[in-house]
């Protein structure tokens, strides 16, 4: 245990580097911005005159596809990438992994703290992504304060989980990306596959034409499984989500059928993948990767 804690405290502490923190933040937060102007087009002007329960569901139908999008899963991906390849990877490189492994040391202790470092670090980075989505959102929205208890609040704690389950995914790929390449640029490259899968087929599933039903693309498309997550998570887990919020969901996510002009009655699943059946897949690649890390970790040659 005190092996573990020593190696999760020095993860910690490579990954709180201001400069690569604020560089994070600058990024994150310019995107957020333009993001925040187009999503709040679909704000009624003079919302804050409305009652509270009617800017409530106008606040939640705009800050739950923003948060989903922006506030975490994008956000984590990337930053899971940049993450892996200044922790584990990096010390790799630079010979304090072997001079640490030389020692007697249980190897899968230190393969799980870093992992557990990581995975908390992203966790509140992505918390972070999620509260200043909640912030646009409100601001630039002209929301009262009243509003965001059932406007945001409401689905914190589902949002919550759907992090924690992506931080971990992000993690166990890092972690077993820096164990075979001892790299850091062929690490970050290798743990940004999933975001680069996410645009990529996200563009793909939204223009015009077949390509992405008529080849299967969804069952690479990162965003539909990670939407289809996300809603598993919602409808089990919390009440169920309003119309207008599923809307918004169906064009960012693909879980729901996308509707022509304003939607009405209820949205169907578009049922490429059933939603358990991401959930499983995405824990299943994450134990996996994570069991190959600690297989290959403890035959490395130090």
């Amino acid at each position: 245990m005190r092996v573990f804690l020593a190696v999760f405290r020095k993860t910690i502490g490579d990954l709180s580097d201001p400069r690569t923190v604020l560089a994070y933040l600058a990024g994150h937060v310019t995107v957020l911005f333009f993001l925040g102007l187009g999503f709040t087009n679909e704000v009624p002007d003079g919302v804050g005159e409305l009652p509270v329960a009617e800017q409530e569901l106008e606040l939640l139908s705009v800050y739950v596809p923003l948060s989903w999008l922006w506030g975490i899963s994008l956000p984590v991906l990337l930053a899971g990438a940049a993450f892996a390849a200044v922790t584990l990877a990096k010390e790799s490189e630079q010979g304090t992994l072997g001079m640490l492994l030389s020692k007697p040391v249980r190897r899968w202790e230190v393969l799980l703290a870093v992992l557990a470092a990581n995975v908390v670090f992203l966790f509140a980075v992505g918390a972070a992504s999620a509260l200043l989505a909640a912030v646009v959102m409100f601001r630039m929205g002209g929301f009262n304060p009243a509003a965001i208890g059932g406007g945001v609040f409401a689905v914190l704690p589902e949002t919550a989980v759907y992090l924690l389950f992506v931080c971990v995914f992000v993690g166990s790929l890092g972690i077993a990306a820096a164990v075979v390449t001892r790299n850091q640029l062929r690490t970050a490259v290798v743990t940004a596959l999933p975001a680069v899968l996410f645009f990529a087929l996200f563009v793909a599933r939204v223009l015009p034409g077949s390509i992405y039903e008529d080849y299967s693309l969804y069952v690479l498309d990162v965003s539909y499984h990670l939407g289809n997550v996300y809603v598993w998570i919602h409808e089990t887990l919390g009440d169920p989500l309003p119309l207008d919020v599923k809307a918004g969901l169906a064009l960012w996510t693909g879980a729901y059928e996308l509707p022509d002009g304003e939607p009405e009655g209820s949205l169907e699943l578009i049922g490429y993948v059933d939603p358990a059946a991401s959930l499983a897949a995405v824990l299943a690649l994450s134990g996996a990767l994570l069991a190959f890390a600690v297989v290959r970790f403890q035959r490395l040659d130090v």
